[in-house]
This record gives structure tokens, C-alpha cells and sequence, in this order.
């Protein structure tokens, strides 16, 4: 955004005056009392912790600047920098946690270490459209989908831009977004397939699925996520289901079904796995996500409607990095909520 000069120093002088002697703090991080939010509730041996609320910079202690608190307090404005509209996709990397929102056409950076932020709004001289789907490589690369732009955009970890994938004539609604090593996968929810592509020269590589209800057919699939094992777990969403299969693309087996009993589907959306192979869905009908085994037995479901910590409204995608830290996009509570797994 472009700011005359003159309109910009009158703004500051405005903003001096109206603040002289005013000193506003930068509102404390959404921290709770970790050990009193877990699940399975006591007496049971708690297997999630509840971790943290982010819903702007000022939740990683990060202060403003001068020159924002002056705008702020000229606005009116009560937001901190970096505030959420509709988080939607969420991955974390190296203590940095980037995050889709489509809400504001935004790719949120958050560096918990440096308690910095920045955000971004346009990739290659196109202004972002409906960043969706995020995932990014052991090198820190960031992979996002934009599904009105149909693309997928590519950026280093601090924000800059480093090229793209993608055209009309490749997809058609470009959603869910995972990478490995070698590949990228992108889920296209209106021609129901999985569109892999290689990371070296971006050529594509194979198409998974077509529109059905058989095994390895897809209706209207969302999310995917990259396991550890390299298989591949694709949200089908109008299939109600969860398919998983190996790196080619061979279906290896699924698990779910329309309903509304503990296990069930209604509208499953983000989809991870931990590091003992544990399966989370994401439900944004349910408000929480339900944990399984590989057999797709149902071991735990976490969260609920509510804006307390722990609890959800219209969740979205998630993401559990190496150190099984569980991060759910809590779209309509403006906000990420972390977890943790706890290990035996």
C-alpha cells in the first residue's frame, strides 16, 4: 500500500498530540494453566495438554511499535498487529508458525523465538486471493494453495517469494497441500484428484483418484498430510472418510462414516498424524478433533463448541510438527490453538 508522504507525517503529528503522555500496553499472551487442561480429564492419565492460544502478536509477548500504537490510538483500534480474521491452514516450522487466512488474503508469519511477525499479501506481483492449504519442507520452504488464483505459491521462510506451480488448464480448486523430500502433493477438491509434483522442476508427476465412492475415489477431498512412514492420509470429505495411501499412489485402506456418535463424521476437515502414528480429524460440525489409531478405532476426542482454551468454533486444518506440538486453525474463534501430545 502506497502513503503520500505528507498525509503520513500529518497522521503522526495528529496521533502525537492526541497520545502525549499516553503509554498503552500490548494486552499479556493467552496463556492458561497447562496442567488443568488436558485430555482425557483426570483421574485418567491426561494423553493431550492444552499449550497456548495465538490470536495476534501480541499473544507471543511481541510489543508494538511506536508508530503503531500512534495509528492504533488515532484509529480507535484495540487490535494488536497480525490479528487473525479466519485462520484456515497452519504449519510450524523451526519456532516459526505460518498460517493461511483467507478471511484477510493473508499468509500470516509468527517467529516465537524472535517474537517478530510479518504477513503477506501478494506472491510473484499477485495480490493473494484465498490462501488455503500451507505446508513446508525440511529446508523451510512454504508451499501455499491459492484456490481462487489456482496456485500454488512458494516462498523461503521468511516470506520471500521464490516461484509457483499451477495454471487453469492444472487446477481447478487447489486445497490441501503437503511436501516431502522429493514431491509435492495438492489436493484439487473440484476435479476430486491429488496432483503430485516433483520440488525439483515442479513437472507433474501423477494424478491419484477420480470422482466416486470406491476405494481411491474422492468426493470433494480437502486436506492431506504427509506421514513420517510416507503415506499419504487425504480428508474425503463427502465420502465421510479418511484414505490413506502409499507414495505412488496406491489406495492402502480408509476408515469413516456419516454420522453423529463418538467416530463419526459430519463435515471432516484438517488431517495429521504423530509420531506413533496416531490419526487426528479435524471436524468443524463436531467443533474438535478426534484421535485414532491406524485401524481407525477411535482413542480420544479433544475439544467441543466454545471459546474457552481447548474448546472450538469451525475448526479447520491442523499440523503436528516433530516435537508432536498440535496446531489447530480455530477459524471462527479468530485463532491458533497449540497442544501436545504426551508420550507414555
Amino acid at each position: 500500500m502506497k502513503i503520500n508522504i505528507v498525509a503520513l507525517c500529518c497522521i503522526l503529528l495528529c496521533a502525537v498530540i492526541s497520545c502525549a503522555g499516553i503509554e498503552r500496553d500490548v494486552q499479556t499472551p493467552q496463556l492458561a494453566n497447562t496442567s488443568d487442561i488436558s485430555w482425557p480429564p483426570a483421574p485418567e492419565k491426561a494423553r493431550i495438554r492444552f499449550i497456548q492460544c495465538i490470536s495476534n502478536s501480541g499473544d507471543i509477548g511481541m510489543k508494538k511499535t511506536w508508530f503503531g500504537k500512534a495509528i492504533d490510538s488515532l484509529l480507535g483500534r484495540e487490535e494488536s498487529e497480525g490479528t487473525m480474521l479466519r485462520p484456515y491452514g497452519v504449519a510450524a516450522s523451526a519456532n516459526k508458525i505460518y498460517i493461511t487466512d483467507p478471511g484477510l488474503s493473508l499468509l500470516h508469519i509468527i517467529d516465537l523465538e524472535k517474537k517478530k511477525y510479518r504477513m503477506i499479501d501478494s506472491a510473484g506481483g499477485k495480490e493473494l486471493v484465498s490462501p488455503l492449504g500451507i505446508s513446508v519442507d525440511v529446508k523451510g520452504e512454504v508451499f501455499v494453495t491459492d484456490s481462487i488464483l489456482k496456485k500454488v505459491f512458494i516462498f523461503n521462510s521468511d516470506g520471500a517469494f521464490l516461484g509457483e506451480i499451477g495454471s487453469d488448464d492444472i487446477f481447478s480448486r487447489p486445497t490441501g497441500i503437503a511436501v516431502d523430500e522429493d514431491r509435492v502433493y495438492v489436493v484439487d477438491t473440484l476435479r476430486n484428484q491429488v496432483l503430485v509434483f516433483s520440488k525439483k522442476d515442479r513437472t507433474l508427476l501423477l494424478r491419484i483418484g477420480q470422482h466416486g465412492t470406491k476405494n481411491g475415489d474422492f468426493n470433494y477431498p480437502t486436506h492431506i498430510f504427509v506421514s513420517r512412514d510416507k503415506q499419504i492420509y487425504i480428508t474425503d470429505s463427502l465420502n465421510f472418510r479418511i484414505q490413506i495411501f502409499d507414495v505412488n499412489g496406491t489406495f492402502v485402506s480408509s476408515f469413516g462414516r456419516l454420522g453423529d456418535a463418538s467416530g463419526d463424521f459430519s463435515k471432516p476437515k484438517g488431517v495429521a498424524v504423530d509420531s506413533e502414528s496416531h490419526i487426528y480429524v479435524v471436524d468443524s460440525q463436531f467443533d474438535n478433533m478426534q484421535i485414532f489409531d491406524k485401524a481407525g478405532r477411535l482413542l480420544l476426542a479433544v475439544g467441543g463448541t466454545g471459546r474457552s482454551p481447548g474448546k472450538m468454533v469451525l475448526p479447520s486444518g491442523i499440523f503436528i510438527d516433530n516435537q508432536d506440538r498440535i496446531y489447530v486453525a480455530d477459524s471462527y474463534n479468530k485463532r491458533i490453538q497449540i497442544f501436545q501430545y504426551l508420550k507414555e
